[in-house]
């Protein structure tokens, strides 16, 4: 079990943050094209109880749980309890959960790379409905590594792909849907953006 902390900048110049992560001497560590299945039961009693079951697919298989931190998050900040584990057979433990009742609810997609910086993990994150900056650590290490990286405070939140996907969907007027996952154009697009030739 860990305790993860961290915040995401919306509506980020993934090319310029990258330029400013090299300039400040960041290390870049790996760049994947994410699949994730979020799973619950009919009831959707894990979302109720804001925990989150989650298989991830990035070349890599992974099992995640998140659930809630006890006592408030930093101002700010999302902090949550996480547990997170790798996967011989991505198929059988999905085979698996769905013996205890739970099965997948929704997906979704992100091209993500991910730095070192500054006692911190720092992700630019494409999703289809946007481009993204998150930064993982200690509190006092995340308001000192977005200051270095100029990140405007007044573009961060502490919520979850998944609400700012409802957020963006209600704010262009369109149906509400769980999942959010890219079209082949947006994928390709998206990995063309990660190619490292342009890093």
């Amino acid at each position: 079990m860990s305790t993860e902390t961290e915040v995401k900048f919306v509506g980020i110049d993934i090319p310029a943050l990258r330029r400013t992560l090299r300039r400040a001497g960041a290390v870049r560590l790996a760049c994947r094209l994410e699949r994730n299945e979020v799973l619950d039961d009919p009831d959707r009693s894990l979302k109720a109880r804001g925990v989150l079951l989650r298989l991830r697919d990035d070349g890599r298989a992974i099992l995640t749980v998140k659930a809630p931190a006890p006592g408030p998050s930093p101002a700010g900040l999302k902090t949550r309890i996480e547990h997170e584990s790798g996967l011989d057979d991505l198929a059988a433990v999905r085979a698996g959960l769905a013996v205890l009742g739970f099965a997948p609810v929704f997906a979704y997609e992100k091209v993500r790379e991910e730095w070192a910086f500054m006692d911190c993990h720092v992700c630019l994150d494409r999703l289809c409905f946007g481009d993204f900056a998150e930064i993982e650590g200690e509190a006092a290490a995340i308001r000192a590594a977005a200051l270095a990286l100029h990140l405007d405070w007044a573009r961060s939140t502490p919520e979850n792909y998944h609400r700012l996907h409802a957020a963006w969907r209600a704010a262009k007027g369109v149906a509400p849907q769980d999942s959010f996952v890219f079209d082949e154009t947006e994928r390709a697009a998206a990995l063309a953006l990660f190619d490292e030739k342009f890093i």
